[in-house]
Order: C-alpha cells, then sequence, then structure tokens
C-alpha cells in the first residue's frame, strides 16, 4: 500500500501530482476522463471510483492505512465532501485540501481538515522558503494562481499618496484592498527586497510587492494616483 492518495486529476490534481514521488502515491478519480488522462500521462495506480464518494469504496481502497490524503476535486463543495468522508474513516491521516473560496475554510476545518491550501492564507511569514525556493514557487503558482485572478504584483508608491510616508501596520492592506503584502524595495536602503515587516515605513517610489486580486491591485493605484492629485492642488 502506497502512503500518500491524491484524489481528482483536474487542474488542481495535476499540479499537485507532478510534484509527488510516483512511487509513493496512487490516484483516485471519479470520472472516466480523468482516469485515461492519467493513465496517458503515465501513472499507473489509478482508481476509479463511483462519483457518490462512497464510505465502502473508499474502504476498498484502503483509505484506513494511508497516511496522507490529499484532495484536489474540482468542485468545492464534493471536495469538502470528500475531506469529511476520509476523516470519518481515518482518524490519524494527515489530511490535505485545496480550496478558492473563503467561505469554505471553516468548514474544511471543521471536517478536520489538517492543511488548508488556500490563496489568502500565504502571509509573509511563509514567503520566505518560498522566494528561497523556486520549485516552491512554481507549485504553488500552479495549484493556487493558475485558475483564478490573484497574481504577485510590485506597486510604486506615489509621491504625496496615502501611503507616501506611512508605516505598514497603519495602512492595513489585507483589510482595505484584500492584498497581502509580501516585500518592500527600499530606496533609501538598496534595490533588493526585503520581506515585510509591521514597522516597514513606506516612502515615494519604494516599490510593494503584494498578492491580490488584479482588481484590487488597480484599485489601490488608482486611488494613490487620485489622493496624491488632491493632496497636490
Amino acid at each position: 500500500m502506497k502512503s500518500i492518495v491524491l484524489f481528482g486529476y483536474g487542474r488542481n490534481g495535476k499540479a499537485v501530482a507532478r510534484y509527488l514521488d510516483k512511487k509513493q502515491f496512487f490516484l483516485v478519480v471519479f470520472d472516466e476522463e480523468e482516469k485515461e488522462e492519467a493513465e496517458n500521462d503515465g501513472y499507473l495506480s489509478v482508481e476509479l471510483l463511483d462519483d457518490q464518494i462512497l464510505d465502502d469504496d473508499l474502504i476498498e481502497i484502503g483509505i484506513k492505512d494511508v497516511k496522507t490524503a490529499i484532495c484536489m476535486l474540482e468542485d468545492e463543495a464534493r471536495n469538502m465532501f470528500l475531506a469529511l468522508s476520509v476523516r470519518n474513516l481515518n482518524k490519524d491521516i494527515k489530511l490535505i485540501a485545496k480550496s478558492n473560496d473563503r467561505e469554505y475554510e471553516h468548514r474544511y476545518k471543521l471536517a478536520g481538515v489538517d492543511q488548508i491550501i488556500n490563496s489568502y492564507e500565504i502571509t509573509a511569514n511563509r514567503i520566505d522558503s518560498i522566494l528561497k525556493k523556486p520549485i516552491t514557487l512554481e507549485f504553488i503558482h500552479n495549484i493556487v494562481f493558475e485558475d483564478n485572478d490573484l497574481v504577485f504584483a510590485q506597486i510604486e508608491i506615489v509621491k504625496n499618496s496615502f501611503l507616501d510616508g506611512k508605516y505598514l501596520d497603519e495602512v492595513e492592506l489585507e483589510s482595505n484592498y484584500n492584498l497581502i503584502p509580501i516585500g518592500i524595495v527600499d530606496k533609501e536602503k538598496s534595490e533588493n527586497l526585503e520581506l515585510v515587516l509591521e514597522n516597514n515605513k513606506l516612502d515615494a517610489e519604494d516599490v510593494l510587492v503584494v498578492i491580490g486580486d488584479k482588481l484590487e491591485v488597480e484599485r489601490l493605484q488608482n486611488d494613490m494616483e487620485e489622493f496624491a492629485k488632491w493632496h497636490s492642488q
């Protein structure tokens, strides 16, 4: 019995499968096309189960003996139900699930998911290792950013805007713009990117690197320009 089971071979499942050792995991799908595609891609250990996600089927594939389960179904509700079913059958399994919907985050936790791969949970505390490991960065891009409008963006601080001269903890980008600050290029110090700290001061022409929705990035840039224009009058 292999130690890892990966559920789903859609966009998310494919991205994860590329980074797993084929000798250590097997695939479980609920769709004939996904099974055929996975086998064509060279994955030999592929199980096709009934799309109703039945406990008996999960038991038959050995879910009670698996150490880690990764739930990557494209449909959010079905993925959550799968995670709940797996946890009910194996109390000791390490359970990982991917979610793009923050409303489901609490449900996943109640379902007993140990680790939620969530676009909005990539914080500055984790980014240090990500920046130092290109493979990890590519992995996260593939399974988190590829199927939505999230981007890494570089925002230059506009002179006389509401960010000019402020400290990061004052501007509350996460609550006001749903943007997660990652790093700063402080022109006064160097051209290198530094990881963000709450006491980082922003000055005109500094570059702030964030993760967030494209539209929110544009809104922040527009607000800065409008504020600076009004403040200069």
